[in-house]
C-alpha cells in the first residue's frame, strides 16, 4: 500500500505543540509518511488550507486541542478527509471521546496502524461544532481561560477559570423548542452537545454517544453554590438524575431563546448570540481511531 500523504496542522501556541512538531516530523520520517506544510508562522486559516489541499492529501492531522479541531472543521466536512487528532492541547476533549492515546507520539501512529470511523458534529446557527455548544457560566469560564493560565496550570486551569465565574452566577431564563416539546427553564448553565467529552473531561450526559445521531441538551439552576458544589461530581459524570434542579433532553434539534441575546460558546470559542437553532450532523466527520475503539460505522485504515 502507497504511503499516506497528510497534512499536517499543528498550533505552535497550544500548550505542547512547539515542543512535538519536530519530534511528530521526525516520527513521519520513520514511518515513511509524506507530510504536508502550510506556510506561514502556524496562525493560519485552518479550513482554507485544508480546501486548497483536497485532491492532494489523504488524511488532516491536527495537533492541538479542542479549539484546533473547531477551527479544522468546516474544512473537513465539506472535503470528507479523514481526521487524525494529535492530542497537544489542554483538555483534549475529543481526542477524549476517541480513545486516544493520550502521548502525542502513541496517537500520532494511528497514521499507519488505525481504522476510520464516523462520528456525529453539531451546527450551531450554522456554525459546525464537534463537543458542546453553551451558554451561561460556561461562557464566563471562557472568557476567562487565556493561554498563560493554561500553560501554567494544565487541565486544572479550567477548575481555577470554573472557581473564578462560579463566584458571580448569572441566571437566565430560557425558552427550548424541540421536536413534540416547549420548555421553559431558569438556568445558570445551559449546553448542548454532540459528543460526549467537554470542558476539561466533563461528560454532557452518561448516555451520550459520539455517534448516536442524537444532541445531548442539559440545563442546572441550583439553588445555591453550595448545591452546586455537592452536585459536581454527578454533573461532571453525566450523571443528571443524581442532581438537583437540572432539565435534560436528547433530540435531533433544539431551538433556544432568552429574553436578552446571550453569548454562546462552541469547543470553546465563542461562535454566535442567542437565538440559536442547533442541529445534529448524524456521521458528518470522518476520523481516524485505535483498531479496538468504537463501535461506530468504520472502513479498515
Amino acid at each position: 500500500m502507497a504511503s499516506p500523504r497528510v497534512l499536517l496542522l499543528v498550533n505552535p501556541n497550544s500548550r505542547r505543540g512547539a515542543l512535538y512538531l519536530d519530534r511528530l516530523l521526525d516520527l513521519f520520517v520513520s514511518l515513511k509518511v509524506e507530510v504536508v506544510r502550510p506556510d506561514g508562522d502556524g496562525r493560519l486559516d485552518a479550513t482554507k488550507v485544508i480546501r486548497e489541499h483536497v485532491g492532494r492529501i489523504d488524511m488532516v492531522v491536527v495537533g492541538g486541542g479542542d479549539g484546533s479541531v473547531h477551527a479544522a472543521l468546516p474544512g473537513l466536512l465539506e472535503s470528507n478527509l479523514p481526521l487524525l487528532v494529535v492530542p497537544l492541547g489542554t483538555a483534549n476533549d475529543l481526542a477524549r471521546a476517541l480513545e486516544l492515546p493520550t502521548d502525542p507520539l502513541e496517537a500520532a501512529r494511528l497514521v499507519v496502524n488505525g481504522r476510520q470511523r464516523r462520528i456525529d458534529a453539531g451546527r450551531v446557527n450554522g456554525v459546525p461544532f464537534v463537543n458542546v455548544a453553551n451558554m451561561g457560566v460556561s461562557v464566563d469560564i471562557a472568557r476567562t481561560l487565556n493561554g498563560d493560565l493554561k500553560r501554567r496550570f494544565g487541565v486544572l486551569a479550567y477548575a481555577i477559570a470554573a472557581w473564578r465565574a462560579l463566584s458571580r452566577p448569572r441566571r437566565f431564563r430560557a425558552v427550548i423548542r424541540l421536536p413534540g416539546e416547549t420548555l421553559q427553564v431558569r438556568s445558570m448553565q445551559l449546553a448542548v452537545g454532540a459528543g460526549r467529552n467537554y470542558g476539561g473531561g466533563m461528560v454532557i450526559n452518561e448516555d451520550a454517544r459520539i455517534d448516536d445521531g442524537l444532541l445531548w441538551l442539559y440545563s442546572i439552576a441550583p439553588r445555591s453554590l453550595w448545591q452546586l458544589v455537592k452536585d459536581v461530581f454527578a454533573l461532571r459524570a453525566g450523571r443528571h438524575r443524581d442532581a438537583e434542579r437540572v432539565t435534560t433532553r436528547s433530540a435531533p434539534w433544539f431551538e433556544i431563546r432568552t429574553r436578552r441575546p446571550r453569548t454562546v460558546t462552541a469547543d470553546g470559542e465563542v461562535v454566535t448570540r442567542t437565538p440559536i437553532r442547533l442541529e445534529i450532523l448524524p456521521q458528518a466527520l470522518l476520523v481516524v481511531v485505535p483498531r479496538q475503539v468504537g463501535t461506530g460505522a468504520a472502513t479498515t485504515g
